[in-house]
């Protein structure tokens, strides 16, 4: 089986094309080049590096978000064109599974965030079982002041988009973090979790596949 993997969710530009769970080629780059722009070319690059053609993908997974709502759709739109145009099924990850996906040593629970603004933030629960991180509750939308004062105390991992470009936040400082197992969120961790999701009997591949936008409860 061959598989393409793309996230641009995060906005970096992260892809993996792997043929029987083995890596062909692999792309990741956190500059600040549009991703729209140098999409394509990657993916051609990395088709001729593996020595395949478009068409023999089998699997497409995609980082679904919730995260940059421009790099959401980019992935999306990419992913979406080439599977309707050539059959294929299409496995969706979220971004705070993925960001789950580099802790695999947690006994006990532990909360996802992924920061996108100054303050705001996705979180979801997560249980680590057999080595893989499972998600235990739906993603919620919140600010970070109200996350620490309504949740335990419970160990997080924190995923911040772009934080260089906005000033410290010192409230960051009061989460008890969890060290990571992996070092980065990309495309070939995305690629693990999607072919683990693919091969579940209870995986539909008809069920149809949308960028996910997380709403703050009102």
């Amino acid at each position: 089986m061959i598989r393409l993997a793309i996230d641009t969710s995060f906005e970096n530009l992260s892809l993996c094309i792997t043929k029987d769970d083995s890596p062909l080629a692999n792309y990741f780059s956190s500059s600040n080049r549009k991703n729209s722009k140098i999409i394509f070319n990657v993916i051609d690059h990395l088709l001729k590096k593996a020595k395949i053609k478009l068409e023999e993908i089998d699997v497409y997974i995609i980082n679904c978000g919730p995260g940059s709502y421009t790099g959401v759709r980019i992935g999306m739109s990419v992913v979406k064109t080439f599977a309707q145009i050539y059959q294929k099924p299409i496995i969706p990850v979220n971004s705070l599974e993925l960001i789950a996906g580099q802790i695999n040593k947690n006994n006990l629970d532990f909360h996802v965030l992924l920061n996108c603004t100054r303050r705001e933030i996705f979180y979801a629960t997560f249980k680590t079982i057999d080595g893989h991180s499972i998600i235990k509750s739906r993603i919620f939308l919140t600010n970070l002041e109200k996350f620490l004062q309504t949740t335990n105390d419970m160990s997080v991992v924190l995923y911040r988009l772009q934080p260089e470009k906005r000033d410290p936040e010192p409230m960051f400082n009061q989460l008890k973090r969890i060290n990571l197992d992996l070092p980065e969120p990309d495309a070939i961790l995305l690629d693990k979790l999607g072919a683990r999701k693919f091969l579940k009997s209870s995986f539909n591949t008809n069920l149809p596949v949308h960028p996910l936008y997380v709403k703050r409860d009102i």
